[in-house]
């Protein structure tokens, strides 16, 4: 045990990027810790998730996500309780319901086109396909004027597939987009859009 703690309390010297260390000399003086244990906190972290098989950087990134998910509005709840209301709100209020999830496709695309990010677009593309954890395949491609947008989930409801068709069309009608095609059957959402000139 004895040699273990003299081997671990070794030091080596590293080159760092000046900027990088200046900023994390900051943190650690605003946490109240010493550069050298906040350095080697880095390290265990990221020696932790790589035993875990977890990309750092990707943590960080989706971390973040789910922090802006949370100040958009978002909750975590049970898929299967998810598709069961939404089966519910569709069969008894289907004008209603798809009217719902229209303004809440327009809402969400707003809070990105009145947003400081370079691409709006992109950014909501990038973003929509962290949130639809339930989807695995959900592909945004924009060539030109025209937009297509495809969704399949196997695990989508007929209700479900419809609801979320409708606040995707919500969302491109923000974006300017006005739906040329759609083919929407269960689990499978394709739509076709363009955009006007005006837009």
């Amino acid at each position: 045990m004895v040699m273990d703690k003299k081997v671990s309390s070794r030091r080596k010297t590293f080159v760092a990027r000046e900027d990088l260390m200046n900023a994390l000399s900051d943190i650690a003086k605003q946490r109240g810790h010493s550069l050298y244990e906040t350095v080697n906190e880095l390290f265990e972290l990221a020696i932790t998730a790589h035993n875990m098989g977890l990309n750092l950087k990707r943590v960080v990134d989706e971390r973040g996500l789910t922090e802006i998910a949370r100040k958009r509005g978002f909750i975590l709840a049970l898929e299967t309780l998810w598709y069961e209301m939404a089966d519910i709100a569709f069969e008894q209020r289907k004008r209603q319901a798809l009217k719902s999830w229209f303004e809440a496709g327009a809402w969400f695309a707003k809070c990105y086109t009145t947003s400081a990010v370079a691409d709006p677009l992109l950014a909501f593309k990038e973003d929509l396909a962290f949130f639809t954890w339930n989807a695995p395949e959900l592909t945004v491609e924009k060539k030109g004027s025209t937009i297509s947008v495809r969704v399949l989930s196997p695990r989508f409801t007929d209700s479900y597939t419809y609801l979320f068709a409708s606040f995707l069309e919500g969302a491109l009608q923000v974006f300017g987009y006005t739906l040329t095609s759609s083919d929407i059957k269960k689990g499978s959402i394709r739509l076709q859009g363009v955009r006007s000139e005006s837009a």
